[in-house]
């Protein structure tokens, strides 16, 4: 069974993106945050099946947020 535990990151400055919809609609969302500069698709994790909610899926992004003290609420890329 699926454990939001699981994705839990202890670093502060890492900011993880969780998108719920139908299968057609993540992926819709998830080439547009491409567009805007957002994110490249591939930093996305692949869509799964959301357990319990027939026809739901979920994707995860994580972004590491650069201080917001000196910068206008940025983020790169957390390395792999």
């Amino acid at each position: 069974m699926f454990n939001l535990e699981n994705f839990s990151n202890s670093d502060p400055s890492v900011l993880t993106v969780l998108v719920v919809g139908t299968e057609k609609n993540v992926r819709s969302y998830i080439y547009n945050q491409h567009r805007l500069g957002v994110a490249e698709v591939s930093a996305w994790s692949k869509a799964i099946p959301v357990p319990n909610c027939p026809g739901k899926f979920m994707s995860l992004l994580n972004r590491t947020i650069l201080d917001t003290d000196k910068h206008d609420f940025g983020y790169v890329p957390t390395e792999d």
